[in-house]
């Protein structure tokens, strides 16, 4: 009696955990009108697209394409909720059912049925893993949402600064053109191809940073810790006014104490171009702090 009362308990618990991960973990409140009216009311038609590639005027052209905008950012906010939810929705249905597993079994004395339930529970985690391994390269979501947003948002300047234009610079069929760029920008081959073209581009310039640095010279080595030396034997007050009267000749303003007079030396010195550290060179040399 007991044992069938801890299964049919464990039974509901599952079942519990199960729907309540189909509806309250998805991380988004319900919409406040359904998607789907809004864009039956929009009734976007093949005849309204086709008009706009034939569109004859500029307030015409801007208005198909406005209408066929609309309907392409409901239908890509649709895209990018359902992403998020069916990932939360996955996980969290099974975390519910291999608990309710896990407590069923927890509840009964029999040693097969035990093993059961343990052999059920593994088996929902283990196939659950593979869908999760396997499901946009685990956390790549808020990622390629990213890449699909910036490349959305560089067709809509397109065409809005294309519908500032008169037809005869901005004609149906270019605006029919970028209503399909516009598309493919919310899809994730696009968001794929944006953020790998975007870490290209922060690559190449690292790259191209690192290549301009210049490896100094021993000599040069030399001349920068004399530099450094100059600034921090700052020690006593009569240092102190020696490189307050450098800081006066660079036109910064004295400092109150030693250690704020080479820390304002130090940062006179930024940026360390050649021009700038021959210029704070000369101060130091006028000043008396270096030979």
């Amino acid at each position: 009696m007991l044992h069938g009362r801890a299964t049919r308990l464990a039974l509901v618990l599952l079942s519990t955990l199960a729907g309540t991960a189909c509806s309250t973990l998805r991380g988004t409140p319900e919409r406040y009108q359904s998607a789907e009216s809004i864009v039956a009311s929009i009734d976007l038609t093949a005849d309204d697209v086709a008009a706009l590639a034939v569109a004859d005027n500029q307030s015409e052209r801007n208005r198909l394409q406005n209408k066929a905008l609309a309907v392409i950012d409901l239908r890509f906010n649709e895209f990018v909720r359902a992403l998020a939810a069916d990932r939360a929705d996955s996980s969290a249905t099974a975390a519910g059912t291999t608990l309710g597993a896990s407590t069923a079994g927890a509840f009964v004395d029999g040693v097969k049925a035990k093993t059961n339930y343990a052999l059920f529970a593994a088996g929902v985690v283990g196939a659950f893993g593979i869908v999760d391994k396997n499901y946009f390269y685990e956390k790549t979501v808020p990622a390629l949402v990213a890449g699909m947003r910036a490349a959305r948002a560089k067709v809509l300047l397109r065409m809005r600064q294309g519908q500032m234009e008169a037809l005869a610079s901005y004609n149906g069929v270019a605006a029919l053109q970028d209503l399909e760029d516009y598309y493919t920008a919310g899809t994730v081959l696009a968001a794929i191809a944006e953020v790998t073209a975007r870490a290209e581009d922060d690559a190449a310039q690292a790259l191209g940073q690192v290549r301009a640095l210049e490896v100094p010279s021993d000599a040069e080595i030399a001349h920068r810790k004399t530099l450094s030396q100059a600034i921090f034997g700052i020690q006593d007050e009569a240092a102190m006014a020696k490189g307050n009267a450098a800081l006066k000749a660079l036109g910064l303003p004295e400092q109150a104490t030693p250690k704020a007079t080479r820390a304002a030396l130090v940062r006179a010195l930024q940026p360390r171009t050649p021009e700038r550290v021959a210029t704070v060179e000369r101060a130091l040399k006028a000043a008396g702090l270096l030979q």
